[in-house]
């Protein structure tokens, strides 16, 4: 169970609100390394955005280490809003561990927004999610979540890479219910979720 410690506010703009201490469920071959120890940031809007007070890392079933420093910003941008009626907004639910991973490399685009989003998926089974929700949560963020390219370019210093947005899919209302319930009757791996997603546009 996380646990909370209160602690008191460090300036008129930044909050320590607790220490989540992290044991997670290993429901999948990965695991975490260190603590969620966040503040949270005041800034303008809704208040979502916090900094991680010490680093944070998920470490995937091949041994790739998915590291988020001390001083990331994260604000769970990367879960799809259509997602917060059904399993909650972000930093509530079991996956709010992986949500700190997935908010991080959807930021920094180091990694391809495949692989960012499948290990999101992981990373929620360690936590103990179920593989049926995990897997609804992976739908709707392979459809509405965020996606990037790169493009190499010859400059004065030679091949540079530019990383630029492109929009997801999306999909219907309707179809986000239909490829739900194929998880929950038929099992869809992730291959056949990107297969169903992709061709649903």
């Amino acid at each position: 169970m996380p646990s909370y410690s209160n602690l008191t506010a460090l300036s008129s703009h930044l909050f320590i609100v607790g220490a989540i201490m992290l044991t997670p469920t290993s429901a999948a071959a990965g695991q975490y390394e260190g603590r969620v120890i966040v503040e949270w940031v005041e800034h303008d809007g809704s208040d979502r955005l916090v900094k991680l007070i010490e680093p944070f890392s998920y470490i995937d079933d091949n041994g790739k280490a998915w590291r988020v420093p001390a001083g990331a910003l994260v604000d769970g941008a990367s879960i799809p809003r259509v997602l917060w009626t059904t399993v909650g907004s972000p930093f509530v639910g079991d996956y709010r561990y992986a949500t700190v991973i997935h908010d991080y490399y959807c930021d920094q685009k180091t990694e391809t927004w495949q692989n960012t989003h499948r290990v999101f998926y992981d990373a929620m089974l360690t936590s103990g999610v179920s593989r049926i929700k995990a897997a609804k949560m992976y739908a709707a963020v392979r459809a509405f979540g965020p996606r990037w390219a790169r493009l190499s370019t010859t400059g004065l210093g030679g091949v540079d890479q530019l990383v630029y947005d492109v929009d997801p899919p999306g999909i219907s209302d309707e179809r986000l219910e239909e490829v739900f319930d194929k998880i929950e009757n038929e099992g869809l791996d992730l291959d056949e979720i990107d297969q169903f997603v992709d061709s649903s546009t």
